[in-house]
């Protein structure tokens, strides 16, 4: 495993973006870290290049962007159970706190607290991003890596 990865960079508060070599980002008891073999790129996106209103009251960089994305699993932390390596993947990368009163009661879609990855936290523009197993998706590998990143 390398120890540093190549990814796009929001690296500060203006226009614009930068490929930079960063460290390969570590993992916890529960995650997955996933080499990302194919990223999207979505109007949220744009967004945080352009560095609009929206992107201005919600990012702060320095910030890893992108939340569509397709990979493989190369590691996991010593809790997980539901992946291993090699299994193609994707994620819901709206990643709920589980502790507010909508996450307690079954509404963790309307989390108060949920944090977006590539948007509140490093994303997958990146060669590798890092993944809660609860948000992780194992998908068939006959879809188009393309599509996968999609869905």
């Amino acid at each position: 495993m390398p120890n540093m990865m190549l990814a796009v960079v929001k690296p500060k508060a203006a226009p614009g973006a930068e490929i930079r070599e960063v460290k390969v980002p570590g993992f916890g008891r529960t995650d997955v870290l996933v080499r990302v073999k194919v990223a999207s790129i979505c109007g949220t996106d744009l967004h945080i290049y352009e560095w609009d209103r929206w992107a201005q009251n919600r990012i702060h960089p320095p910030l890893i962007p992108g939340h569509e994305f397709c990979g493989e699993v190369v590691a996991y932390g010593a809790e997980v159970t539901s992946v291993k390596e090699g299994d193609f993947v994707s994620a819901e990368m709206h990643v709920a706190c589980g502790k507010c009163l909508q996450c307690r009661t079954g509404e963790a879609h309307i989390c108060q607290n949920v944090k977006i990855i590539g948007v509140d936290a490093d994303g997958a523009f990146a060669e590798y991003v890092v993944i809660p197993e609860s948000n992780i998706w194992k998908l068939d590998p006959a879809i188009p890596q393309e599509y996968a990143s999609i869905l």
